[in-house]
Order: structure tokens, then C-alpha cells, then sequence
């Protein structure tokens, strides 16, 4: 993460992500808990950077996370593109996969309290909706706030549309 105003800090990007906690439990008998990451901007290892700098890196993943010994990681990282919504002129494309997350797939992962049920999010995400994509929104690949949040801002707008303009021109990493 880059902050402003530190040695080797240069030319710095805001980003912003929504976390919501949704179950506590074990990974492999280390403590863990499985959230539901929104990302409202669009930067390179944008959720992965943030979960690290909160002290609570995804699990298995080995280049932010505390990797050490390479032999208890998982199979791969923890991090799963579970609802995507991106909201275009001509129609709303939404994909939906399963959960990976769960015993029945992943014998080491044992959650034991529910926070906050991930369908019910899902549905208030899906029921809500589409920003008018020439007002801008947060970002092609987020989904909008639930209703109960404070309309967008006008400074939100403005840096969503810088986003976007300078996303196609930005080389992958």
C-alpha cells in the first residue's frame, strides 16, 4: 500500500473496498474468517493489499500473505470472484457461481459462527439498482451500495470516470 507523503511514494491512487464479515472459523486449524470483499475502485491487488493491510491477509495468498512454510498453504489462494455485476448502455451482465467456501469442497475449512448470511447479501446486491453508467459508477466490476447507503457523490463520479479513462491505459502487472 502506498501512503501518501512516505519515502518511495509516488504519484498515489485512492481505492477503496466494502468488507463484510460473514462466518468465523478454521482454516486447517488456524483461525480465520470468510468476508465478502466489494471493491469500489479498480486497483491492482486492490483486495488483497487491503486484507493484508488490515493484518488479515487471504488466505494462501503468498506474495501479501505470511507465508511460512509453504507446506501448509492451501491448494490456492482463497480469493473467489463469488457475484459480479457490470452495468452497461445495452444490458446488465451478472455472472453467480457457487460457493468454493464450504466443508462439502474444502475438508479444512470448519466454520463454526455465522455473522451474516452471504445469499441474503447477494440479494440485496442484486435487487438494488444499476447506477446509470453515463453518471459513472464506483467501477466496471463492483456492485452498488445496498439502498440504506448515502447516494453517490459527485466527487465519487468524477473519480470513477478518471478510472475508468485511465483503466485501458494502465499495462498489467
Amino acid at each position: 500500500m502506498c501512503i501518501e507523503g512516505t519515502q518511495g511514494c509516488e504519484n498515489p491512487k485512492p481505492s477503496l473496498t466494502e468488507l463484510v464479515v460473514l462466518e468465523h472459523g478454521l482454516y486447517a486449524g488456524d483461525p480465520v474468517s470468510k468476508v465478502l470483499l466489494q471493491p469500489l475502485t479498480g486497483r491492482t491487488h486492490q483486495l488483497r493489499v487491503h486484507c493484508s493491510a488490515l493484518s488479515h491477509p487471504v488466505v494462501g495468498d503468498l506474495t501479501y500473505g505470511q507465508a511460512l512454510d509453504q507446506e501448509d498453504q492451501p491448494f490456492r489462494m482463497m480469493l473467489h470472484a463469488f457475484y459480479l455485476r457490470i452495468p452497461t448502455h445495452a444490458e446488465r451482465v451478472e455472472a453467480c457461481t457457487p460457493d468454493p467456501f464450504v466443508p462439502a469442497l474444502d475438508a479444512c475449512w470448519s466454520p463454526h459462527t455465522l455473522v451474516q448470511s452471504l445469499d441474503q447479501l447477494v440479494q440485496v446486491l442484486k435487487a438494488a439498482p444499476d447506477p446509470d453508467p453515463t453518471e459513472g459508477s464506483p467501477g466496471p466490476c463492483s456492485t452498488p451500495t445496498p439502498p440504506s447507503k448515502p447516494p453517490e457523490t459527485e466527487a465519487q463520479r468524477s473519480s470513477c470516470l478518471q478510472w475508468l479513462s485511465e483503466w485501458t491505459l494502465e499495462p498489467d502487472n
